[in-house]
């Protein structure tokens, strides 16, 4: 259940007009990846050393350090949540990505609150609890966490995937105690206790369950089209009806409860991208 919903797709539209996609898995990924962390220092010398009065909350200079520190563990805690919320409504209203801007903005006022609130009654009891927030710092919170965000989506998250393809190439997957290259493997059909596991240049039936396959893949390596078929991306090819074809001419069937999540996904990550 919860790989599941790590691996649910969120949709946007980024400030340049283009499209972005990724999933809670791979958000959480970058969080934790050093390339993030260097942009978050970046973020947290310029607003805790900059002026009061056009940057931080508080004089404290430790107060505004802990401002953005505190506020960004809340960003970080509330997005897995808030952004499947916010998307599955924004996609069931208006069928279609939703612009980045409006996706963060509610979750960083949030944030942005939450850590005002707390900080004023712990540094400076005596002052109201949001005194210090105005319209012109909530703009401006919105904004720079605007361009952190777009810079993660534009640039940060392609290079973390490339480096994962890079990995997943040379990638095994280990089933019934023997491993199989995931870059050979075309697509899998479990079949009673067996899995047919077809490559480009044979067919290996091995004892194990579809489960076990599953585990060891990703989003980016293929999709499960129905419960007893995946199909690796590099061989999806478009959607014809209720069956995914594939390079080879292959048509797999498609779950009518999975038919949205496929075209989604083989209009994302399919190496073609083509819709029938």
């Amino acid at each position: 259940m919860l790989a599941k919903v790590y691996d649910h797709e969120v949709q946007v539209f980024v400030s340049n007009g283009s499209r972005a996609h990724f999933t809670i898995r791979e958000m959480h990924e970058l969080y934790a990846s050093w390339q993030m962390w260097v942009l978050v220092l970046v973020g947290f010398f310029v607003m805790a050393t900059g002026h009061p009065v056009t940057l931080p909350q508080f004089d404290s200079f430790w107060a505004r350090l802990s401002f953005w520190f505190i506020a960004l563990f809340f960003y970080l805690v509330l997005s897995m949540v808030y952004a499947l919320t916010t998307c599955r409504i924004w996609r069931s209203i208006f069928g279609g990505p939703i612009p980045l801007i409006l996706l963060s903005f509610p979750l960083v006022l949030a944030s942005t609150y939450l850590t005002a609130g707390m900080l004023t009654v712990l540094f400076e009891p005596g002052k109201p609890a949001f005194g210090t927030m105005t319209w012109q710092m909530n703009v401006r919170n919105v904004f720079v966490a605007h361009v952190f965000e777009t810079v993660a989506l534009l640039w940060l998250l392609p290079a973390q995937r490339a480096r994962k393809a890079k990995v997943s190439a040379g990638r095994d997957i280990t089933l019934a105690g023997r491993k199989v290259g995931l870059a050979q493997i075309v697509r899998v059909k479990a079949a009673e206790h067996y899995l047919e596991i077809h490559m480009s240049d044979r067919v290996e039936i091995i004892r194990e369950r579809m489960a076990t396959f599953l585990d060891q893949v990703r989003p980016e390596d293929g999709i499960q089209t129905h419960r007893s078929h995946w199909v690796a991306r590099q061989t999806a090819h478009s959607l014809a009806g209720s069956k995914l074809s594939l390079t080879d001419g292959e048509k797999i069937p498609i779950a009518r409860g999975r038919l949205e999540d496929v075209r989604t996904w083989i209009s994302e990550h399919a190496d073609t991208g083509e819709l029938a």
